[in-house]
């Protein structure tokens, strides 16, 4: 579908999803009547994906109350072709009525939506509880965008981490339940999985396809979501050294090795140029260093990916992106390959 197509779709979601209720039972969200989209194969919708960026638009409630269309067309005008939408409570008719605002605003700037689930309590204590809340909180989710856009996809679970990565057949389980109560309404709609171990892609191979993936099924995996570390020989990067890029390598041609025996495409859903979160100990040069040989990598291998996150490159009070850190956007979106 061309962005021409995402557009007039968009523009009557804008002028429809005005009348979704906020109150009593959660409505179907009025976007395009259903017999209007065309699914689109994984294939293709992995070579629109391109380069993204993860958002916390609907995770933080200060985020939320700083959310701006202005944003949402800043990050499409720079070069980002989608938005990883992060989420972590529960689909309430306010939270719905927000999240609309969110997808149709990044429908209209043509970016692609992929919309992610925390899903905590889930991955702090996998019991029988949290697994079926994650299923009706996809379940819920999957209804109201029924007839949303085929650009908007479902990133089932962020990062599987805590207790719930040590138990990889409840993981599978899991993934088998919430595919099949998505599919009730949306057969067609891309669905990303990911591993365990922080979606780790060495762990791709433990994955068990749902039976009813529906050959619209991708894989989402991750590596460096908190950036790289001086010190940590897990993550390791100082001045990028033959055994700090293997790190890097190892990890794509594992992806790559489990995309070509399985036939299923992969998505990078998260890396961070710099470790932000942890003391911010590389200097803007070395944040374009380390961003430049990743963004390379993973361009040659053909994957798409998204640079965790947005309030590290963008500042939402002033309206701007924020100009010591261009040079990091820059290397991400544009690399300058031959000097890696």
């Amino acid at each position: 579908m061309k962005f021409k197509k995402i557009f007039a779709i968009a523009a009557v979601a804008a002028i429809t999803l005005l009348a979704v209720s906020c109150q009593g039972k959660t409505q179907p969200s009025p976007t395009a009547p259903k017999q209007t989209q065309t699914a689109i194969p994984p294939a293709r919708y992995a070579r629109m994906l391109g380069k993204g960026l993860d958002v916390d638009w609907v995770h933080f409630p200060k985020r939320m109350a700083l959310y701006s269309p202005e944003e949402v067309k800043a990050i499409k005008q720079i070069g980002f072709s989608h938005v990883r939408i992060r989420v972590k409570d529960d689909p309430s008719p306010e939270l719905l009525k927000h999240l609309d605002r969110v997808i149709t605003d990044t429908l209209n700037a043509g970016l692609i939506p992929v919309l992610a689930y925390k899903a905590e309590d889930f991955k702090e204590n996998p019991n029988e509880k949290n697994f079926q809340k994650v299923v009706w909180w996809w379940g819920t989710v999957a209804k109201h965008y029924q007839n949303a856009p085929p650009e908007l996809s479902f990133d089932l679970i962020i990062e599987v981490t805590d207790a719930l990565s040590r138990q990889p057949e409840t993981l599978n389980r899991l993934y088998e339940a919430a595919v099949a109560e998505i599919r009730k309404t949306n057969p067609t709609r891309i669905i990303f999985i990911s591993p365990r171990r922080r979606s780790d892609p060495e762990l791709l191979h433990e994955l068990r396809i749902p039976s009813q993936a529906n050959g619209y099924l991708m894989a989402e995996w991750h590596f460096y979501a908190a950036g790289p570390s001086k010190t940590n020989p897990k993550k390791q990067w100082t001045v990028g050294t033959p055994a700090e890029k293997a790190l890097i390598t190892k990890k794509i041609e594992a992806a790559l090795a489990w995309q070509k025996e399985t036939g299923i495409y992969t998505w990078v859903g998260a890396w961070m140029p710099g470790d932000y979160n942890h003391g911010n100990h590389y200097s803007i040069p070395e944040q374009v260093q380390f961003a430049t040989f990743v963004a390379c990598q993973l361009d040659a291998a053909h994957i798409p990916f998204a640079v965790n996150s947005d309030t590290k490159f963008y500042d939402p009070i002033n309206k701007r992106w924020i100009p010591e850190m261009r040079p990091v956007l820059e290397a991400v979106l544009r690399p300058k390959c031959a000097e890696r």
